[in-house]
């Protein structure tokens, strides 16, 4: 996982992630409530786009979260909310 000096630095790269995301059209697994087979259809959602606030199947709220670390290093991770 990547790390950045400061927040400002973490928050442009997971806008550029987002933005990367919407081009490749990509999805990230997230952090927080699983969705494995949440509508009894026995399929696992697709994971989140890094652009909506939904995940693929709409069941999460999904957003980037971001931690600073001990030694002053921020990150960002998608997380359901």
């Amino acid at each position: 996982m990547a790390t950045y000096a400061t927040l400002e630095q973490a928050e442009a790269a997971a806008r550029a992630r987002s933005a990367e995301m919407v081009e490749t059209r990509d999805t990230v697994e997230f952090d927080g409530h699983n969705c494995a087979d949440v509508w009894d259809k026995g399929e696992n959602c697709d994971g989140w786009d890094g652009n909506c606030h939904r995940c693929e199947c709409g069941n999460r709220r999904v957003s980037w979260a971001f931690i600073e670390y001990p030694n002053g290093v921020w990150t960002y991770y998608a997380e359901a909310y």
